[in-house]
């Protein structure tokens, strides 16, 4: 057997909440996921949390190849995607350390949503204004 660790950083930075995620993936494997010692069937009561949590599983096509056991250190309960998608991420790490092939086919799982807002006439950044002057 043979096993292969991540530990990747994730979360919202400009929202003030952060998660970091420890992935241990173990080849050959049943294709069992816990989190926590627990199923991620009973940590994620949502199912949007748990496809989220096995999307590089299904994008790679090796939902039933690895054991994965994730720690998580859950400082913010409410943020449960976020946190999905940490996990996500980290199993993506993962996938690709074990397989180097696939990471072509986990381009969505990489991507992040957040873009660079671009600069706007009379406006020194994005947003910031110029100072105010009477004349």
């Amino acid at each position: 057997k043979q096993w292969y660790q991540r530990r990747v950083r994730g979360g919202k930075v400009h929202r003030a909440f952060l998660f970091n995620s420890v992935v241990t993936t173990t080849v050959p494997g049943s294709g069992s996921i816990t989190i926590n010692g627990q199923s991620y069937l009973d940590f994620f009561p949502e199912i949007l949390s748990r496809m989220i949590v096995i999307s590089p599983l299904r994008a790679t096509r090796t939902l039933g190849v690895f054991d994965i056991s994730v720690e998580v250190d859950q400082e913010n309960p409410d943020k449960v995607n976020s946190l999905a998608h940490c996990i996500s991420m980290s199993i993506a790490d993962c996938i690709v350390q074990f397989n180097p092939q696939l990471k072509d086919q986990l381009a969505g799982v990489y991507r992040t949503q957040w873009r660079v807002e671009y600069k706007k006439a009379h406006k020194k950044n994005s947003r910031r204004r110029y100072p105010w002057r009477k004349r």
